[in-house]
């Protein structure tokens, strides 16, 4: 049977997050992904906080509208997302965090970026930018060819003023006072899914609060924190089995 409520992947600080393999394993639910501004589609588009909450709403509200969404939220994109929940919690379901930030702790290399200048960050950025290999081991991916063509599409989807723009965007909110309490509102007032990989769980610095409020909590076996990209598949049949309790997960 088809979900009546579509799935909207909002992508961290890598885009893209439209993946068919994932898509598939979400049987009849209907899937978007948005580009958020400096993204694919708008990389000539500057990155602000508001920015990325307005553009997150408009999608939301142009593909799928008069329905309620569940948003399933990578890295830095759950704290666009969660503001999005707790500014407009008619268009929102449920939520499904991907080792999304819940504190500055969650942001470490994004602080070291935001700190930098311009010309220091466009260096340092670029040369992340340019080496899929070292993304790859970073996160315990193997290097294999197909591995690498889709860390070239990731490393490739944005340009470094975005990386460098989203990185100063998310440390100014995730290190402001009102942020917790604005997740404790979200997690108050919606279902809210907490996913982790196994090798990379144990970074992610989830709250006491949080893990006693969330929905459910999840680690995915087998993978780190680009579990999307690591195994697809697997990631997509984790949302699955949230969204339509008994599916298989192998």
């Amino acid at each position: 049977m088809r979900s009546d409520v579509p799935v909207v992947f909002v992508h961290g600080l890598f885009g893209p997050f439209d993946d068919a393999v994932a898509f598939r394993r979400l049987d009849r639910v209907e899937c978007s992904a948005p580009d958020l501004d400096g993204y694919g589609r708008f990389a000539g588009r500057r990155v602000t906080f508001e920015g990325q909450v307005q553009a997150l709403r408009e999608h939301v509200q142009s593909r799928h509208p008069g329905s309620r969404v569940h948003l399933v939220a990578h890295s830095i994109g759950a704290v666009y997302t969660f503001a999005l929940a707790d500014r407009f919690p008619e268009l929102v379901d449920s939520v499904i965090t991907v080792e999304g930030n819940f504190s500055l702790a969650d942001a470490f290399w994004s602080r070291s970026i935001a700190a930098l200048d311009e010309i220091q960050a466009h260096t340092v950025v670029e040369q992340r930018l340019s080496d899929p290999e070292a993304f790859l081991a970073s996160d315990g991916i193997p290097v294999t060819p197909e591995n690498l063509s889709k860390a070239e599409e990731a490393l490739g989807y944005q340009p470094w003023r975005t990386v460098w723009e989203s990185a100063s965007a998310i440390v100014e909110t995730t290190g402001s006072a009102e942020y917790e309490a604005m997740l404790k509102r979200v997690f108050a007032d919606r279902r809210v899914h907490l996913i982790a990989g196994e090798r990379s769980a144990a970074g992610w610095n989830v709250p006491e609060w949080a893990r006693q409020a969330a929905a459910s909590s999840t680690v995915v076996p087998g993978v780190g924190h680009m579990m999307m990209l690591e195994q697809p598949a697997r990631f997509g049949a984790s949302i699955s089995a949230l969204l339509q309790p008994g599916v298989d997960l192998v």
